[in-house]
């Protein structure tokens, strides 16, 4: 028997020869994109909107350089303030505290020209009141004269009235400038020695005539027993004034 002979298949060929003519039709089809006029005119706008979307990156990238510079610099500027703010607050406190001194200082020499005035018055009523006899140095007085032969009648003494009164006086006797402290001293003379009100001195009814025959004190009326209680009388009002002087003199502001 002879070999067969095997055959192509024309039916295969065919559809090489049409895979063929697709891809050269293909590839016409893209050479002819890329190189006709449509291609090239989106190339060049792919192109351009690819350089602007470089140049916005470029832009971004020196926008955040330039925060960062910036955040940089505002962190620098607020350690710096931070520390300004420090310094200030301590200038502050400082001021304050040499405010509060200057204050106290100011308060205490106040005080001490408030004390000044006040010891300044109350000498000046003294002074004033040493120069004349007092309403109870004149009672003191008429008990040891008046005894004798004249008569003293029965009376009580308030001491503290009398003090008073004389005091009263003489504040009105100031000038102007002292008469507001002349009424504090007063006030506290009233408050500082009250204690010395409760004193009151009972004076009998004393007389000795002067037909009396004296010479059994060998003539001497001070030997007389009327005499020696007007002056032990006396001496109890001169001392009541003197304890008042004296509380006068300590007042305190």
């Amino acid at each position: 028997m002879g070999q067969e002979t095997h055959r192509p298949e024309w039916g295969n060929i065919s559809q090489i020869v049409s895979a063929l003519c697709a891809l050269a039709l293909a590839i016409l089809a893209i050479y002819g994109f890329l190189f006709s006029k449509t291609s090239q005119a989106f190339v060049s706008y792919l192109q351009s909107e690819l350089a602007l979307r470089n140049i916005r990156i470029t832009s971004l990238e020196q926008t955040e350089k330039d925060l960062q510079r910036s955040i940089a610099e505002s962190q620098v500027s607020l350690s710096s303030l931070t520390e300004q703010k420090v310094r200030l607050e301590g200038q502050i406190a400082d001021l304050e505290m040499a405010q509060q001194g200057y204050a106290k200082q100011v308060q205490e020499l106040g005080a001490q020209l408030v004390g000044t005035t006040f010891s300044l018055v109350r000498e000046k009523v003294l002074v004033s009141k040493a120069t004349l006899l007092s309403e109870l140095d004149v009672l003191g007085l008429k008990i040891q004269i008046d005894w004798y032969d004249k008569g003293l009648p029965a009376q009580t003494v308030r001491p503290w009235q009398s003090y008073l009164k004389t005091l009263q006086k003489k504040m009105a006797d100031l000038g102007e400038a002292d008469r507001a402290m002349g009424k504090t001293v007063l006030d506290k003379f009233v408050q500082q020695c009250s204690s010395l009100n409760s004193v009151v001195i009972q004076v009998p009814a004393m007389r000795v005539t002067s037909s009396e025959s004296l010479s059994a004190y060998d003539y001497n009326i001070d030997r007389h027993p009327v005499g020696i209680r007007a002056k032990a009388i006396a001496n109890q009002i001169r001392k009541a004034e003197d304890d008042m002087q004296a509380c006068f003199k300590s007042l305190s502001q």
